[in-house]
Formats: C-alpha cells, structure tokens, sequence
C-alpha cells in the first residue's frame, strides 16, 4: 500500500459503487443539522471540502446556499459535476487539500464524511484548517465530520462481503499504527485491489490542534441528530468551529510561551525542537489578525 493510496481509489469506477450504499439520508440529515444550528440566510457560501461526487453540496444548493466545492480527483469532480448538472449555484473546482487557497471568504466551511486523516503527518492532515484561517468569514463556521476513535476501535468489523450486481466486494480492516486500514477486494470481470488507511485522532486531539490553529468548539455531537458526544458510545464525531476571539487566543499563547520559557529559559533550550516551538507560540501571540 502507497502513502497516495487515495490517488488510485479515488481516480477509480469503483469508488462510487463501493460507497453507493451510502444514501442520500444521511447526508441529508447532516446538512439540515448544520443549517439549524448555523441558521445561514439564504445566499450564503459554502465551501464543500473534498466533495467527492457531490452529495452534500447538491444538499447545500437545494437549500438555496452558494456552494463551491473541491476535491483532488477528476473522477470523482466529473461525477460531481454530473449530478450537479441541475444546480446554477454551485461551482467545482480541482484542488489538493494541502495546499488549496481562496481569495472568497466563506460563511460556511464543511469537511464531511471522515475526508481527513489521510495523509502521513499531522502537519499535512490539518492543512486544511490551517489555510482555512485566510478564507473563512470573521462570523463563520466550519464544520468537521469525522468517526469517533474510541467508538471505532471498540466496534470495528475486520471482515465484511457484500455484492452489488455482478461485483463482489470484499472489505479486511485492522488497526495498525495508530490508523485504520481497509483493503479492499473487488471480484467481478476482474480482479482489482484497493486500499485506505486513515489516521485515527480522538476528539480532545481534534479540538487541541483547531485550537491552535484559531478555532474553537460551539457544539459538539455524536451523530447526524444532534445528540450530544459521548466518547464511548457515539459513532460520529461532529464539531461545529467559529473561530477565537482575538484576545483570548493570543492571551492563550502567550500564557503557554511563558509557561515553557520559565521552565526551560531560552539559553537552555539548546534542542532545535525546543527553540522551534518557543518561537512558534511567540509569534503565534502576535500574528493574529
């Protein structure tokens, strides 16, 4: 399995059948509990992060949102593009989660469907949230669908078969490294095999590194219902981020500068590590804007 397993799996035919038993319901669900609790007037924007073949941002359009709507593969935009054909409010554009910027500012960032964890490194996994400081609204939110870890380590299926049509679907998932892994095996006319691997964060990491980044938590549930999280028992982790007020986030750093400069002092934070992260959270104090 490659680093870029996504890059194959997501440029594949299959991808849209394996996952095609993921009605409609669900998504729909997701965005009326986003709209509720958000209340945006009609003619908001919408940024839909990693929108795969569009079943949220048609959500979005229908309930008279902008939407714009990214993703890395072609397949899966031209898929998109397809069952948003009907759609005059909602814009497609190809883009890598990493490094995707907009000059727009947004009323709404959502990343939905677990779309994160799939990268190597932590640096690269929030990304995203990071970049997103620059292009959503002062009064914003964003919105971040991922499973919940505890949940998911306690109920993991390691073997599942299904058939749709004349295609066997044959799913192996295991925990490895602090990632769930699945391979996947399509039998059909041919044989074909695929991989996922997504990092696993329980929630008090989630909100740790938004909160850095300048994000902090109004609601947070445990399903597409809007109950309340609980670590053991909900399947979902969604969390709705606004962003920090100026003062407390730059009084949270410089709070958390000075507690590490006192116990380390500058001349003794000889390691490279140490000195990185001291000058991190000194400028972090007075970079926001």
């Amino acid at each position: 399995m490659t680093q870029n397993w996504f890059v194959d799996w997501f440029a594949s035919d299959y991808y849209q059948e394996v996952y095609n038993h993921r009605n409609n319901a669900d998504a729909q669900k997701l965005i009326d509990l986003i709209l509720s609790k958000t209340l945006l007037p009609a003619n908001s924007w919408v940024l839909d992060a990693a929108c795969g073949f569009g079943r949220h941002s048609q959500i979005f359009s229908n309930n008279n949102m902008n939407v714009v709507g990214f993703d890395l593969s072609m397949n899966l935009l031209k898929n998109a593009k397809s069952n948003l054909k009907e759609s005059e409010n909602t814009y497609l554009v190809r883009g890598d989660f990493r490094n995707i910027y907009f000059k727009k500012k947004f009323d709404l960032i959502s990343n939905l469907f677990t779309s994160f964890g799939y990268f190597e490194s932590d640096q690269e996994n929030f990304s995203f949230a990071e970049n997103s400081i620059d292009f959503i609204k002062q009064d914003g939110f964003f919105v971040f669908d991922y499973f919940n870890r505890s949940y998911l380590e306690k109920n993991l299926v390691p073997h599942s078969e299904r058939k749709i049509g004349d295609l066997d679907i044959i799913e192996k998932r295991e925990i490895k490294d602090s990632r769930v892994v699945k391979e996947i095996n399509l039998i059909g006319k041919e044989s074909n095999k695929f991989y996922e691997s997504v990092k696993l964060y329980d929630s008090r990491e989630i909100i740790e590194n938004f909160f850095k980044i300048g994000y902090k938590p109004k609601n947070i549930f445990g399903d597409y219902l809007g109950n309340n999280f609980d670590e053991e028992n909900s399947e979902r982790l969604v969390i709705f981020f606004s962003l920090c007020k100026i003062f407390w986030y730059s009084y949270y750093y410089f709070l958390l500068f000075l507690a590490i400069y006192l116990k380390l002092g500058i001349r003794k934070a000889q390691i490279p590590e140490e000195r990185i992260l001291l000058l991190q959270l000194l400028r972090n104090c007075y970079s926001i804007t």
